[in-house]
């Protein structure tokens, strides 16, 4: 935690925090299509030129593809 000007603490994720947090919110926002909608970001970002968004949403698929379940159907894991 770190406080703020107003002496108020806040907290300010990790990189590994806010990876871990987008890829959660990408699964409860996007269900079975999350890994999709992520990759689909990475790329976007990659061909606008921006390589740390790009890295980032990376890191966001790869935590997505290592906390998928095993029950969920073969379109988790499709590639795009």
């Amino acid at each position: 935690m770190q406080l703020g000007r107003d002496g108020i603490a806040m907290w300010i994720p990790t990189r590994k925090e806010a990876v871990e947090l987008y890829a959660r919110f990408c699964v409860a926002h996007y269900g079975v299509n999350a890994l999709e909608k992520a990759r689909l970001q990475a790329k976007q970002l990659g061909r606008q030129g921006d390589a740390d968004g790009e890295r980032i949403w990376d890191e966001v698929v790869c935590e997505i593809e290592k906390a998928k379940p095993k029950n969920l159907p073969l379109s988790w894991s499709s590639g795009v």
